[in-house]
């Protein structure tokens, strides 16, 4: 049995602005947001109760799917990295950008690089030839994903849907060149016995949240992984949970979405909570059993507790808990 945890949607920084000229873009929008809304949401308390509690629980690896920031300063980044090294270190932890880590254009060494040991590849891996990075010079960090990392019986695959976005936007991309680079890896992971994991920021599934907010090449996708197939989708974004299916290769994917890890939970379905899904190798048509556990914030105690497991290769319905308004669009 082999545990993964699944983060995502933290928020973890402060937003501080020394001179107006830093709000003379999209930031503007953003920092409003979060002087008004977000900094009563996402509580770093809450964070620090989760931190405590995956140091109980202990998975195996640790899967962030995004959102690390705000709203993309430059001292937003250094802070995020100091979150992450309290979650793990690189070994422990992967962790692909979400759109508020690419909230406007940043200098790739001011945000993603202080993160990079987080996000990179394995070194001197089997797989080195179908993990093309950043060929030719390039200087854009998205030209590094798919990343793999291989832990144990697991693949972890990291795409990159963080892309900066107008006004109002919050959709990601992964463009041609990275959807056929995933494709080629994943075809060559799948003639493995190695469990693949894709993890990304946007929901791909349909209508799993409005245009604004969409993967745009989300058909593609599909498309793509119903070709070669893996074992389970991870993203966040919505901040809320979705379980769902689309086609694979040869049997249905489960995609789930978790909500924010750091929500403080004015709302109750959308209250923090973090999952751990549960891995091992079957002899039933699956490649692998796969279940999920929630761990939820309550703010009585101030800490995690279990809310609820669902095993995600056998059946189709939504586990208890997950109901229509967690499933529903939002707007956030």
């Amino acid at each position: 049995m082999f545990s993964v945890g699944h983060l995502s949607d933290l928020h973890s920084t402060a937003v501080v602005v020394r001179h107006p000229g830093m709000l003379l873009n999209k930031r503007f929008l953003g920092w409003l947001s979060w002087q008004l809304r977000r900094r009563k949401v996402h509580l770093p308390a809450v964070l620090d109760a989760l931190i405590d509690d995956l140091a109980t629980t202990a998975p195996d690896h640790v899967v962030v799917t995004g959102d690390m920031v705000n709203i993309s300063l430059e001292s937003e980044f250094p802070l995020a990295r100091q979150w992450l090294e309290r979650i793990g270190s690189p070994a422990d932890v992967s962790l692909v950008p979400g759109n508020h880590d690419a909230y406007v254009a940043v200098p790739s060494s001011a945000s993603w690089d202080l993160w990079s040991e987080y996000i990179r590849s394995d070194p001197s891996d089997r797989f080195d030839a179908d993990v093309e990075c950043r060929a030719s010079g390039s200087e854009d960090p998205r030209d590094a994903f798919p990343t793999l990392r291989v832990r144990g019986p697991i693949a972890v695959v990291g795409v990159c849907s963080a892309i900066p976005t107008p006004n109002l936007d919050a959709t990601g991309t992964l463009g041609t060149a990275q959807r056929e680079r995933l494709e080629r890896l994943l075809a060559r992971l799948g003639q493995t016995d190695l469990c693949r994991v894709v993890s990304i920021h946007h929901p791909i599934t349909e209508r799993a949240t409005i245009e604004r907010r969409s993967l745009t090449d989300a058909p593609e996708l599909r498309q793509l992984l119903a070709r070669v197939g893996a074992e389970i989708v991870l993203h966040g974004h919505n901040h809320r949970t979705l379980i769902e299916k689309i086609p694979g290769a040869d049997q249905p994917i489960p995609v789930v979405g978790v909500r924010s890890a750091t929500d403080y939970g004015k709302k109750p379905d959308k209250r923090a909570q973090y999952h751990i899904y549960d891995i091992e190798r079957s002899d039933g048509p699956e490649r692998f059993r796969i279940s999920v556990r929630t761990r939820g914030y309550d703010a009585d105690s101030g800490c995690f507790v279990a809310d609820g497991e669902h095993e995600l290769t056998r059946r189709t319905t939504p586990p208890p808990g997950v109901h229509d308004a967690d499933r529903s669009p939002q707007r956030r």
